[in-house]
């Protein structure tokens, strides 16, 4: 069945106040398309980060493998599966219209981009080039927004970014991404 944010409480929110309002919404993931209509004016600041590897290749404005630049935000090429991915969860955290609305309807976004082009069937399957996110790169995004705490009230921070299954405890997996958290 379809979920409709109804279910989540965001409309009782709302009534009560809690619209987002004067928060930010930082989400790491694809980029956000910051022209669409339902997230237009909401992107308040923006980063990449992007490998060039020999199985990957940055999707960075220019290639740079980072930016904190205006534009560095916005999502990676629709020929790259799953691009839009980043578009599609900030509409849900805070995107607004007069139709309907994300959660978070008033708050703004940190675009943070950290996802590379893979062209690896082994990586991508058949769905090539896919967009995949390294480590190093999701923490370099961690850190962007740890060193924006002081800056904007970000409420949120949306790790959007699937794959894997832990059954206990992983601290200890990934000692930078552990202390980035």
């Amino acid at each position: 069945p379809t979920r409709r944010f109804s279910d989540l409480g965001a409309t009782s929110a709302w009534a009560s106040g809690f619209t987002g309002s004067g928060q930010s919404v930082a989400i790491l993931d694809t980029g956000v398309e910051k022209t669409h209509s339902f997230l237009a004016g909401k992107i308040i600041s923006e980063a990449c980060y992007s490998s060039n590897s020999s199985t990957s290749t940055s999707v960075c404005p220019g290639g740079v493998t980072e930016s904190t630049a205006s534009g560095s935000g916005v999502n990676c090429p629709p020929s790259v599966v799953g691009c839009d991915h980043g578009t599609h969860v900030a509409g849900i955290a805070a995107g607004k219209n007069a139709s309907f609305s994300g959660v978070a309807r008033d708050a703004n976004i940190i675009a943070v981009q950290v996802f590379s082009r893979v062209t690896s069937q082994t990586a991508c399957g058949n769905t090539q080039p896919c967009a995949l996110a390294s480590n190093s790169d999701i923490v370099k995004g961690l850190e962007r927004v740890f060193a924006l705490r002081n800056t904007f009230n970000i409420a949120a921070v949306n790790l959007s970014l699937g794959g894997g299954r832990y059954f206990s405890t992983c601290d200890s997996d990934n000692p930078s991404m552990t202390a980035a958290i």
